[in-house]
């Protein structure tokens, strides 16, 4: 009598899917699965069943990737591949530009220096201080500076001249001295040349350099008149004396590791002297916060500095990167990873895979540390009301033009796919390296895969899903492994939909009585909703 209801239950539970679904999966190994469940008395059968297919699938993935890579390693014009992507993506990182990781995460840790400045020079005060000294050079005197990031309260509008007049005190919770500010301006004009396209023509890729002249204009002011108020009472400034117009001509060297030496220097400037910020930092989204540069903007100089710092290691290694492609590799005629000894090849390929791994990791720490930088700042730095990188204008006040976006999309972009390219090298050469490691591992992981299916509910379709053969090319004893595609891709199938069961993490009805019909009529609800289309319950 059990059998029969069994069987009733087993037909009717069929013909009751078969009218609700129209994927035919369950029908066929389904109810040996749902008998397996209903043996076990308790709420979490589902999820052990589950959690068998989902281990079972990821042992199979890692073969899988393994055994390709065993292929791959005896197969001579894979490895020749290799070593030409190896050589290629070494090429683009140090001789590109928009599709080089390394050269954007130089690009934007340069434009985040440049334009964190600009977002903030409106709001930093600068001048001699309280005592100009009898040639009135203390601090660097009075002076004026074309060509930078300001704003006028006098005419309520942009501009591009900054003055430094200010008499309160210099330094740390102070004014930036007019000495001080000349070292900011002269890197702050020197990477704007270089990234100017009509001067510098912009950065030039990572292996290359050109030179550029910097042209700074400013003027001193002799015999300044003493101090005044300002007429909101924050701060003294000076007046008056007769200007001496200067211009300098700079010679300098527009190429990366220059450039991300002068946006040190801005960060340094800035961060060092830590100077107030005038009106706090409302103006910023930061709204009641009052105080110096760090006090307000410390995360984002500290997220910048890092950039830079990432950068700069980056750009080193890229220099030994490009050295080491002088010399070429060579892989050995007819090599065999069974038998040949000679795998110097596969260590130098291992080298530079590892070298360019870790330019890349260094490229996207640079992305990484601007997502440290305070949210406010990093639209003002997105914002571009100037134009274009390296123009100045009475607009460039309070936005970056760091084209962030464009510069991150093409960074995070670039070095998923190099990365991907360069990680599938590395593991080649250590598949190379490390073969009968390799050969064992898949051995272990083949035994293993095929007495995890004879414990399935479905083992019998399953069975011998890996199998080895004995390789005419391979010293006796050794093996060649290889994957039933169609039962692997039968429990990958069975693996993803048990994985849809909302009943897998709280289990299925567990009720034994009646000859066992309520735990199959529990099952039946759970599976009839877990393998459907339209995932009705019923």
């Amino acid at each position: 009598m059990k059998i029969k209801k069994s069987l009733w239950l087993s037909l009717s539970l069929m013909l009751s899917l078969s009218r609700a679904e129209d994927d035919g999966f369950y029908m066929s190994v389904g109810y040996q699965i749902g008998e397996a469940v209903q043996q076990v008395k308790n709420t979490g059968a589902l999820q052990n069943l589950a959690d068998r297919y989902d281990n079972l699938s990821n042992l199979l993935n890692q073969y899988n990737y393994l055994n390709s890579l065993v292929n791959l390693a005896s197969t001579p014009s894979a490895i020749t591949g290799a070593i030409g992507n190896l050589s290629s993506s070494a090429i683009n990182l140090t001789s590109a530009t928009t599709t080089s990781p390394a050269y954007q995460a130089v690009a934007l840790a340069l434009n985040a220096a440049v334009g964190m400045w600009q977002v903030i020079a409106f709001g930093i005060s600068c001048g001699p201080g309280p005592n100009l000294g009898p040639e009135h050079l203390e601090n660097g005197g009075v002076r004026s500076f074309d060509n930078t990031p300001n704003y006028s309260y006098n005419t309520g509008s942009g501009t591009t001249t900054t003055t430094c007049n200010g008499a309160s005190n210099v330094g740390p919770n102070g004014i930036l001295s007019s000495s001080e500010y000349q070292v900011l301006n002269t890197a702050y004009q020197t990477i704007q040349t270089a990234l100017n396209q009509s001067q510098g023509g912009g950065m030039p890729a990572l292996n290359s350099s050109k030179n550029m002249v910097v042209n700074i204009n400013q003027t001193f002011t002799k015999n300044p008149t003493t101090e005044y108020t300002y007429h909101d009472g924050n701060g003294n400034y000076y007046s008056g004396g007769s200007s001496i117009p200067i211009q300098l001509k700079i010679s300098s060297v527009n190429d990366a590791e220059n450039l991300l030496q002068q946006a040190a220097t801005i960060i340094n400037v800035l961060t060092t002297q830590n100077p107030h910020v005038n009106g706090g930092g409302g103006a910023w989204g930061f709204s009641g916060q009052t105080g110096t540069v760090m006090d307000i903007f410390g995360d984002s100089f500290n997220a910048i500095n890092e950039m830079i710092k990432n950068a700069q290691t980056a750009l080193a290694k890229t220099k030994q990167l490009n050295a080491n492609e002088n010399t070429q590799i060579t892989q050995p005629d007819n090599f065999n990873p069974y038998t040949s000894k000679d795998k110097g090849f596969a260590q130098e390929m291992l080298n530079r895979a590892n070298a360019q791994a870790e330019i890349l990791s260094l490229a996207q720490q640079v992305a990484d540390n601007f997502h440290s930088i305070q949210g406010p700042i990093q639209q003002d730095l997105e914002e571009c009301t100037a134009g274009s990188a390296g123009v100045i204008n009475d607009n460039t006040y309070g936005s970056g033009c760091a084209f962030v976006k464009e510069t991150l999309n093409s960074l995070v972009q670039h070095t998923a796919y190099y990365g991907n390219q360069v990680n599938q090298e590395k593991a080649l050469a250590q598949t190379i390296l490390n073969f009968k490691e390799a050969l064992n591992t898949l051995g272990n992981d083949s035994t293993a895969i095929n007495s995890g299916i004879s414990h399935l509910p479905n083992a019998k379709s399953l069975q011998n899903m890996t199998h080895a053969t004995q390789n005419p090319n391979s010293p006796e004893g050794l093996l060649t492994y290889s994957l039933n595609a169609d039962k692997y891709s039968q429990l990958q199938t069975i693996t993803q939909e048990l994985g849809k069961n909302p009943f897998r993490r709280i289990g299925v009805i567990d009720h034994q009585n009646n000859n066992g019909a309520m735990n199959g009529i529990g099952v039946q609800v759970g599976y009839k909703q877990f393998f459907g289309k339209k995932r009705n319950w019923g």
